[in-house]
């Protein structure tokens, strides 16, 4: 499904409530801790951004380790917590909030 933003933006919704927005090259989507983790979110948004098939991507704990990241973002422990890391040529941002940004860079 495609839907233009009032900056006139174009912007793709895709699996799991990812979208991208081919200008910014860069996804977003949330996890809610629950049945929505946040490694998932990550890896998906990332291969929204880089156009890979989710099973073809090398494992996340290449980039970052999961289970710290889970601890982190999952129960912040009542303050604001935003872990960035680079996985795949992206720059992804994931916030305690439940968001997980997924920028392509070049590193």
């Amino acid at each position: 499904m495609v839907t233009d933003s009032a900056e006139s933006d174009v912007q793709f919704e895709t699996a799991a409530d990812t979208t991208y927005d081919p200008l910014t090259e860069t996804a977003q989507t949330t996890f809610d801790g629950g049945t929505d983790s946040v490694v998932v979110a990550v890896v998906e948004a990332v291969a929204t951004v880089t156009g890979s098939e989710v099973t073809a991507m090398p494992p996340l704990f290449a980039s970052v380790d999961p289970e710290a990241l889970s601890s982190l973002v999952e129960r912040p422990r009542g303050r604001a917590v935003t872990v960035s890391f680079f996985y795949e040529g992206c720059r992804v941002t994931v916030s305690g909030d439940g968001d997980v940004t997924a920028e392509l860079t070049e590193q």
